[in-house]
């Protein structure tokens, strides 16, 4: 079977993401997490567990990498913020700028969970960087969605770093176990939080 171009872009973009993290240190986790939480398909998934790795060689600070991961996911996602709340979700969607199925159901949790949705799904690979667009459509307050983005990215790189540092050489396996493990994890415990949220409201 030929490999068409979109598998070719799919393998290469992980491994060219560890490359460059690899090669540039700190400066580089800043620049990929800032387009990854800006919703291009830059894998933190990839970026974090590396780096992780390239802590326990002692090869990067562990505190220099928390503060370029956590600086630009703020980064990243005050650019989506911007965008939805200069063209809106129907500017969004009419210009095909990212995929409408997963845009709704971004709109439809940040309609029914406001700013608990900007903090929990942080941590949802996928959700996490298109939330930022339903809350700069919807006028969040600008220093509280830059508040819960940065708990929740925050949050977000601790444990991919900590699963680099476990794992240490064999820090690949991150991406499996992230998969398979942690992020149906993370969406049961996100579905948890947002659902007792909602009914401490209406109650």
């Amino acid at each position: 079977f030929g490999y068409t171009p979109l598998h070719s872009l799919i393998v290469a973009i992980p491994l060219w993401t560890a490359k460059a993290v690899a090669d540039g240190g700190v400066t580089v986790i800043f620049a990929l997490m800032t387009l990854e939480s800006s919703s291009l398909p830059i894998p933190s998934e990839v970026i974090l567990p590396l780096s992780g790795y390239l802590v326990s060689l002692g090869k990067l600070n562990l505190y220099l990498v928390l503060v370029a991961a956590s600086a630009g996911s703020i980064l990243g996602s005050i650019v989506d913020y911007y965008i939805g709340l200069l063209i809106g979700v129907e500017g969004l969607e009419k210009r095909k700028l990212i995929n409408e199925k997963n845009l709704r159901r971004a709109v439809d949790w940040f309609k029914k969970y406001g700013a608990y949705a900007v903090l929990f799904t942080r941590m949802l690979p996928g959700m996490r960087t298109l939330i930022s667009f339903p809350a700069g459509a919807f006028s969040m307050d600008v220093i509280m969605f830059i508040l819960f983005t940065f708990l929740g990215s925050f949050l977000w790189s601790v444990v991919l770093l900590y699963i680099g540092i476990l794992l240490g050489n064999n820090w690949e396996y991150a991406i499996n176990f992230i998969n398979r493990i942690l992020v149906p994890t993370a969406i049961g415990l996100v579905i948890a939080f947002l659902a007792y949220i909602a009914l401490s409201i209406k109650r």
